[in-house]
């Protein structure tokens, strides 16, 4: 069964499609040290790590603020931009995450999740942050990186997410719906339906209803 602790061993060869490393022939250049420190995984692999990011619910805002608004108390924003080599790096480097911290990606164009050193995703950053969104993060889930693929980064850190708190706010809503949102009860005229939502929304600090 895939783990943290074995997951490197459900790795593949480098896809023979185009991936953060660009075409098959560049990645098949790449230096051996930083081989060693990249892994194209399998899908079981992929799933796992699919898998543990969504359950996480890390990430569940539209794509131009992708983290739950209640999970980080910090998220910093940069854009990515032509020439902009020296700065994305400086910004990268200051994260709090060791060089040698094999972290997770999901997903990467070829399809596949990857598990890299921290090193390798500075290294390989323009890759990476070109054209699909992903999200970088470790089995803490401390921290995250979103790239949306409109040239933004979100990096979250701090995390303050109470899982019994989003528990307790899911059952609520659930009970909410069933109750003021269905095909039979549609009046958004309705007094109580208008004091229950908006107990709801200043109880949980949100001003959607999902």
């Amino acid at each position: 069964m895939v783990n943290f602790d074995n997951i490197k061993t459900y790795s593949t060869e480098f896809p023979k499609t185009w991936s953060f490393l660009w075409s098959p022939e560049e990645a098949s250049q790449i230096p051996q040290e930083h081989k060693d420190q990249i892994f194209f995984l399998d899908k079981e692999a992929s799933e796992f790590v699919q898998n543990y990011i969504s359950s996480s619910k890390m990430v569940t805002g539209p794509l131009w603020k992708p983290f739950n608004e209640r999970y980080f108390k910090t998220i910093e924003e940069f854009e990515v931009t032509e020439n902009c080599e020296s700065e994305i790096k400086k910004w990268l480097y200051s994260k709090p995450i060791p060089f040698d911290k094999f972290v997770f990606i999901d997903s990467e164009r070829s399809g596949q999740s990857v598990t890299l050193t921290w090193k390798m995703v500075i290294k390989y950053w323009e890759g990476l942050f070109f054209a699909d969104d992903l999200i970088i993060f470790d089995e803490t889930l401390n921290w995250g990186l979103f790239y949306f693929h409109e040239d933004r980064l979100y990096f979250g850190i701090d995390k303050i997410y109470d899982k019994e708190f989003e528990y307790e706010k899911t059952k609520e809503l659930n009970e909410l719906k069933e109750k003021y949102f269905n095909k039979d009860n549609l009046n958004f005229n309705n007094e109580d339906k208008k004091k229950t939502v908006r107990d709801f929304k200043e109880k949980y600090k949100t001003d959607r209803i999902e």
